[in-house]
């Protein structure tokens, strides 16, 4: 959280002319995020707003990442003045204990009250983020973290395994990580609950109600391109990843990109399945004949029966995609299909 204004102000401008760099016409959907955009003042967020809001088209999806120390009516009526439609909050769990150890300060009651004023003013498509294999946390805890999301009435949850890394305060307090058995009993309760409540998966950790799965996100789990721009903002263009600085001097003198990777047709082919058997509903085989002019039953002729066999893949007339089981063997099937690839013969 940037806590300079006369930084934050500048910040801010700087994003814009970063954004103006790409002569962007319109695009579909809209994610501002990757921090604490809501940690902003009202001016410097009209700022923001004022500057973004010609980009997007009718009936586009227009999402904003929210906290709920820092989202006040103000700011949400202000959101809502400059066309967002769809907001996300970082609930991560409902457990008092949990949240201070997630070093989070906002208590179930922010989370009632901050959803509430929401939809009051207007927001009817929110999401909330939660996440599972904390600490301590037994079945128990996690179904009641489960019921209050459904008390919550909103339309979206995306789920996250917690990964413990060495540098946070539970690597370094030498948190052991969730075992594979207790991360897949945690996984299972999470999918049958919010099945038996109207909740469909459509990728593997996210779930939505009546449609309305979030069409930014499958962007890229398509993957398809994007624009990236703010400070360590990712982008994927004209086949080009890349990633901005972390560095906020660089960003602000303008030295925008930190890293470039040329993505080939190969690794293009691996990225488009690995992320698009995140997918309910996979891959069609025509999109993939059409990317790669091979069809999908022969490059990966030689490991196909296989995962067919183990019930991990399956295809139909149209699509691919993975069975529960294979969900929950991701890695393991992309890998499976990245050692079985018919290279490309020239000719």
């Amino acid at each position: 959280m940037l806590t300079n204004p006369k930084i934050t102000h500048q910040y801010v401008e700087t994003l814009l002319e970063e954004l103006n760099t790409y002569h962007i016409d319109n695009v579909d959907t809209i994610f501002i995020g990757g921090g604490t955009p809501t940690a902003l003042n009202l001016e410097e967020l009209t700022l923001l707003l004022q500057g973004i809001q010609p980009l997007m088209v009718d009936g586009g999806e227009y999402t904003m990442e929210c906290n709920f120390e820092s989202t006040t009516e103000a700011k949400l009526s202000l959101m809502k003045t400059y066309g967002i439609n769809r907001l996300s909050f970082g609930v991560q769990t409902f457990k008092p204990n949990a949240l201070k150890a997630l070093n989070r300060h906002h208590s179930m009651d922010d989370i009632i009250n901050g959803i509430a004023m929401a939809k009051r003013l207007g927001f009817s498509s929110i999401n909330i983020d939660l996440i599972y294999d904390l600490p301590k946390m037994e079945p128990v805890d996690l179904m009641d973290d489960l019921k209050s999301f459904v008390a919550l009435d909103v339309d979206h949850i995306s789920t996250y395994a917690l990964t413990i890394h060495p540098h946070t305060v539970f690597g370094i307090q030498k948190v052991p990580q969730a075992s594979d058995e207790v991360s897949r009993q945690h996984y299972e309760m999470i999918y049958n609950f919010l099945n038996e409540h109207g909740y469909t998966r459509y990728e593997v950790s996210n779930f939505s109600r009546d449609g309305k799965s979030s069409k930014h996100n499958l962007t890229y789990w398509r993957n398809q391109e994007y624009y990236g721009v703010g400070l360590g903002a990712s982008g994927y263009l004209n086949s080009i990843r890349y990633t901005n600085t972390k560095s906020m001097k660089r960003y602000l003198l303008k030295a925008f990109k930190d890293q470039e990777e040329v993505i080939d047709a190969s690794m293009k082919e691996f990225e488009y399945l690995m992320l698009n058997l995140r997918l309910q509903q996979g891959f069609l085989l025509d999109e993939f004949l059409a990317l790669f002019h091979r069809p999908f039953s022969v490059v990966y002729e030689s490991i196909i029966p296989t995962l067919i066999e183990k019930k991990l893949l399956e295809i139909t007339s149209d699509r691919a995609f993975l069975s529960f089981e294979g969900m929950m063997l991701l890695d393991y099937v992309v890998v499976k299909l990245g050692q079985h690839r018919l290279p490309n013969l020239a000719l």
